[in-house]
């Protein structure tokens, strides 16, 4: 912003003298001292005066600079893949009775390219152990409740250039302090036996 206004008066001062350059210029004190210079016939008295040609300035072109934000979405640049997507599980899904197992699925478009790799990470933490060129794991030990996955492609300098929308799920087990409930489940009452009559007298 500054070097914009130097630039604005630097260009402004180069025109005025231009201007007064192709015309008499004179010169006179006045009866305070003051010196003045102007292109019209001076009171009786003032010297004339020649100007240098005036200097004129060229700013060099202003470099391109590059967003702080952009080199980090993107990693490398351009984006090396078109899609990323969760196939399994899916949002909202509910998983029964999987003894703690999670089976995740992914789609990447184009597929995963040399010095990339995956990663999940499962309510805000990453899973290590995996695979980093797979896109089908099993995520084994998950408790029971609501929980959030994600999943990342990051390049060889660990920064992610495209990852998936986080899926939220449920995890539901089955447990003997609390068994499930239905009427599939609840067991066959005992039948109640009727009164057998007595016979009528004759």
């Amino acid at each position: 912003m500054l070097k914009s206004i130097v630039m604005n008066a630097t260009c402004a001062v180069a025109a005025l003298l231009a201007g007064t350059a192709s015309a008499e210029t004179y010169k006179w004190v006045d009866a305070q001292g003051q010196v003045h210079y102007s292109d019209r016939p001076p009171p009786a008295g003032a010297e004339k005066v020649e100007l240098l040609p005036a200097q004129t300035f060229h700013a060099p072109a202003a470099a391109k600079s590059t967003a702080p934000g952009a080199a980090a979405k993107s990693g490398d640049g351009p984006s090396a893949y078109a899609a990323f997507e969760m196939r399994r599980p899916r949002s909202g899904d509910v998983i029964s009775n999987s003894g703690g197992t999670v089976s995740v699925e992914l789609s990447l478009e184009p597929t995963l390219q040399p010095g990339y790799s995956i990663w999940l990470y499962l309510d805000g933490k990453r899973v290590d152990g995996l695979s980093p060129t797979a896109t089908s794991f099993q995520l084994s030990n998950v408790v029971r409740g609501e929980h959030r996955l994600v999943a990342a492609v990051t390049n060889a300098a660990g920064r992610a250039v495209i990852s998936t929308e986080t899926v939220p799920f449920t995890v539901r087990q089955t447990s003997i302090a609390n068994p499930p409930q239905g009427p599939a489940l609840r067991p066959v009452p005992t039948p109640v036996p009727k009164p057998t009559p007595l016979p009528k007298k004759s």
